[in-house]
């Protein structure tokens, strides 16, 4: 030993994940796609909703690139790329290397969007029209034999009996929640407005509608609640039987709200009708009916007091996370020798305006004390929280499912068919000039395979737009031929209502015919034969879904051939509602496109 002291050699610093993980191609950079040894391209079009440009594009390459840096440890920086697809077309992608280290596959990524033709384009009155008009049109069709061409044949499909009492259950809902949103409007409205209530406005018909809306509101919150936990369990990653024994409460506590909606509707039309032509005493609550005078003062002031605390915490705990967000940007700032004197004196101002707003209003609420007007005030929450429920379910109707009315409406011809073919030949464009683009040589095709899929309504969209693809590639010259089909080598499909459009498209003008069903299935070789279908047709649902569903009105019961459709069941999407949404966080959507690659 001679004491000299040998250091042992010190682990290599972990890898930080780089700050910047995209590159930008300089306009007119095609060099990417030209040296891949493997291409492919993506097609993916949105689904229903108010869809912010390249935002399911991004999902899907970032989703495909997580998942790659994991098998493979790969760094590569994606690269965003705007190309020329033709005289006046140009088509935004992301690209990709995946796999192999030393011979990846150049994967890029397409987005046929279509939202912005959508916005702002239909109303509530015109969703409400397409729900009652779907509802009672396919109660018909369910009470009959549904009937489809395809294949060759024009075959009879059983209806469950449950997709009748679906049916029924909507309708009511429907029916239910247009009387409520009539009934909280007209006499928000009147109260608002008029010093005076009108005549037919009774204390004891306000107080009877009082009533009613606190016990719709208690289970709306009780729901609420559910789902937030559903949530919040998924977030931190409890066990999936744990959230599907949890999901079963949701439902229970949904079937509850729904059950509370529908009779709600029942009950303020009966008691408008009763109050108003029924001679019944100005005072007299008709709810005493059936609970005693205490039970249901009991019971309005437990919801006044516990729901004027929830929504005190619900804001509370937003401001207070506002605060901090703006505290730590405070903070941050002062760092910054440039620009700190200015943030102090901005920051000054801003609190003195926050002190003084919360001066004022206390002041004015300090007169409600010892008064009883502040109990007066606290009475009747329920209103402006179901005010605030009733513009949220308008947005949620008109943004999403008015996206789905406008693109199915089925019970009539409608002002929307020209919308339809804006956007079908939106779509359709895009993925025809990914298809037809060309490598460097321009003699042959630049991708040798093009998955296609689609999210909710997009994946109709993408059904329409490969339909069509394929439609004309088969009447195409050799030379013009974009051999669509043998060039596809999945068709996938998540969260697809396919099934539900195919049964409302029978339903359109109380039923169907066999040469009005074999007409559609002229324009939809995917169900004319399996020599159009694609390599494989795979379609992720999830019971949790009710937009989704397992498709099987694409193929006939007895089909063996490999190209039906695979309906695979994704065992995380576990939230009721919810689900719709949780496949792109979900694994199964990720491993199923990227072992297509």
């Amino acid at each position: 030993m001679n004491g000299t002291a040998v250091a042992e050699p010190k682990a290599a610093p972990k890898e930080a994940e780089p700050q910047t993980k995209y590159a930008v191609a300089a306009p007119g950079e095609v060099k990417a796609v030209e040296v891949a040894a493997r291409r492919i391209a993506i097609f993916v079009a949105h689904g229903m909703g108010q869809q912010i440009p390249f935002e399911t594009l991004d999902a899907i390459a970032e989703s495909l690139r997580e998942y790659d840096a994991k098998l493979t440890g790969r760094r590569d920086k994606p690269t965003s790329n705007t190309i020329k697809a033709g005289p006046e077309q140009w088509l935004e992608r992301i690209e990709l290397k995946l796999k192999s280290i030393d011979n990846p596959i150049e994967a890029h990524v397409y987005e046929g969007y279509w939202a912005p033709l959508t916005e702002g384009r239909i109303t509530l009155r015109q969703v409400m029209g397409f729900l009652s008009g779907a509802g009672s049109n396919g109660l018909q069709i369910a009470l009959k034999t549904f009937k489809r061409w395809l294949m060759g044949e024009y075959r009879a499909f059983p209806t469950p009996i449950r997709i009748v009492l679906y049916l029924l259950v909507a309708l009511a809902a429907v029916a239910s929640l247009v009387a409520l949103n009539s009934t909280i409007v007209t006499v928000a409205a009147t109260r608002t407005v008029f010093s005076q209530s009108p005549w037919w406005l009774t204390r004891g018909l306000f107080a009877d509608l009082t009533t009613t809306f606190n016990a719709v509101v208690t289970t709306m919150i009780a729901f609420a609640i559910s789902l937030a936990i559903s949530l919040g369990i998924r977030r931190v990653k409890v066990p999936v039987v744990v959230r599907k024994i949890w999901g079963w409460v949701t439902v229970v506590v949904f079937y509850l709200t729904v059950l509370a909606i529908i009779l709600a509707g029942a009950s303020v039309v009966s008691l408008l009708f009763v109050h108003i032509r029924g001679g019944v005493g100005q005072n007299a609550e008709l709810w005493q009916r059936f609970a005693s005078k205490d039970w249901i003062e009991r019971f309005n002031a437990t919801f006044d007091s516990w729901a004027l605390l929830l929504v005190v915490i619900v804001v509370g705990l937003i401001l207070l996370l506002r605060l901090v967000a703006v505290i730590k940007g405070f903070v941050r700032d002062l760092g910054d020798a440039h620009g700190r004197w200015l943030t102090v004196a901005v920051a000054a101002a801003f609190s003195f305006l926050v002190v003084a707003v919360i001066f004022i209003v206390s002041g004015f609420f300090g007169t409600l004390e010892g008064s009883g007007g502040f109990v007066a005030a606290q009475r009747g929450i329920a209103w402006p929280l179901l005010v605030a429920a009733s513009a949220f379910i308008r947005l949620v109707l008109v943004q999403y499912l008015g996206d789905v009315a406008i693109y199915v409406m089925p019970y009539k011809v409608d002002a929307f068919n020209d919308l339809r073919k804006e956007i079908k030949e939106a779509v359709y464009k895009v993925a025809h000039a990914v298809y037809a683009l060309k490598d460097q040589s321009g003699k042959r095709p630049a991708y040798d395979h093009v998955i296609v899929l689609g999210h909710s309504l997009g994946s109709v969209i993408a059904y329409d737009a490969l339909n069509r693809l394929i439609h004309e590639d088969r009447v195409a010259a050799p030379a013009d031929a974009l051999r669509i089909v043998d060039r596809t080598p999945l068709f996938l499909t998540f969260g697809s209502p396919l099934d539900k459009t195919a049964f409302i498209f029978g339903a359109q003008g109380h039923g169907t015919t066999e040469a009005r069903e074999s007409l559609a299935a002229s324009v939809q070789p995917l169900i004319q034969s399996y020599d159009y279908r694609p390599a494989s047709w795979i379609n992720i649902y999830s019971p949790w879904d009710i937009i989704s569903g397992y498709l099987d009105l694409y193929d006939l019961p007895d089909a063996t051939d490999a190209r039906r459709v695979n309906n695979l069941k994704d065992p995380e999407a576990t939230t009721l509602l919810m689900a719709h949404t949780e496949y792109w966080k979900d694994g199964l959507l990720v491993r199923t496109l990227y072992d297509a690659l």
